[in-house]
């Protein structure tokens, strides 16, 4: 029995329904890896660990799998039918929000291809990963996943958070282009950077882009990074503000010695879903905002009543000298 997403094997339930808003096409590409390995892997794994997945949002108060989630998997044999793929599964799902579980990062330009608009307004991007991917080729090819946001440049205007590592060339490029914003942490002018992208993004998670400590299995670790509750501000910042016309999750490379890592990465993907439900599908754009640790207002501090100097002893002396004078000075008039 193959199950979609959320779908359990002892009880099915009512995932998939007759009008899918949102449609999760599996995608287990993995051609130019370089370190770990086992990131085709990763869809079917973030699949099975979503079965154990609460349906309910209780930060959200929203239930995405109520609108309907439809699983498909797709062949895929290069990264010109992920195009061909996306572009059809937009025409046959107009209505649905439209996402992909990667495999490597690599499909990432290729799935953009077919969301990005012949004519300008361009498409924004916002992309979450410990790397930039601006390299202009390795290990002798162009299509190769740490190319990958190189290769998206030509679509939109990027917005990268995360990013802890770069190559000289990458570091290079970033000093003379504007049309790529990368970001280590997610900081005011991350957000900012954000919110001056076009109304329509397009929206990449690459695992690795969370620290170790929340997401471990992934194919290029890298120490640091960030943290869930970082992540969802970055979820509710993009679809409080911005028109998501899809999105994908790559770069998961599940071990059996680490089923959170999985399961994580299915809360992940299912949390996109439910950011939707509750901006897109429900109208909350009013409510008000979730707050980073780093973006959190500042409690407004009631000043204190300056403290009376302590008396020196110098300054008793003084007074009592002068007490005495006085005392003497009242004598002498009286004795007249």
């Amino acid at each position: 029995m193959t199950l979609g997403f959320l779908e359990d094997k002892a009880d099915p339930g009512d995932i998939v329904g007759e009008d899918n808003r949102y449609v999760l096409a599996l995608l287990p590409y993995e051609q130019t890896t370089t370190y770990g390995h086992g990131v085709g892997r990763a869809p079917e794994a973030i699949v099975e660990a979503s079965s154990h997945v609460e349906l309910f949002d209780e930060v959200l108060e929203v239930d995405a799998s109520k609108h309907g989630i439809l699983t498909v998997r797709p062949n895929i044999t290069d990264l010109a039918s992920i195009t061909r793929v996306a572009r059809e599964l937009r025409q046959t799902h107009p209505k649905s929000l439209l996402g992909f579980v990667g495999g490597e990062h690599s499909v990432t330009p290729a799935l953009i291809e077919a969301f990005a608009p012949a004519k300008s307004p361009s498409l924004g991007i916002v992309w979450i990963d410990a790397h930039a991917d601006l390299r202009k080729e390795f290990h002798g090819r162009e299509d190769n996943h740490a190319c990958a946001g190189r290769n998206s440049m030509r679509f939109g205007p990027i917005v990268q958070v995360g990013i802890r590592t770069l190559a000289e060339e990458e570091w290079l490029l970033l000093k003379k282009t504007d049309r790529v914003r990368a970001h280590r942490g997610w900081t005011k002018k991350a957000r900012a950077d954000l919110l001056a992208l076009p109304k329509d993004v397009y929206l990449t998670v690459d695992f690795d882009g969370f620290s170790p400590e929340v997401i471990r299995a992934v194919g290029t670790p890298e120490p640091g990074g960030l943290y869930w509750e970082e992540v969802m501000d970055i979820l509710d910042t993009v679809f409080r503000h911005k028109n998501v016309v899809a999105f994908d999750a790559v770069e998961l490379c599940p071990s059996d010695a680490d089923l959170a890592s999985s399961f994580t990465a299915a809360r992940l993907v299912y949390k996109v879903m439910n950011y939707h439900a509750a901006y897109a599908l429900e109208g909350r754009r009013k409510r008000t905002s979730r707050t980073s640790p780093r973006t959190r207002p500042k409690t407004r501090r009631v000043p204190r009543k300056p403290k009376r100097r302590a008396r020196t002893a110098r300054a008793s002396r003084s007074r009592r000298r002068t007490k005495a004078r006085s005392t003497r000075m009242r004598a002498t008039s009286s004795g007249r």
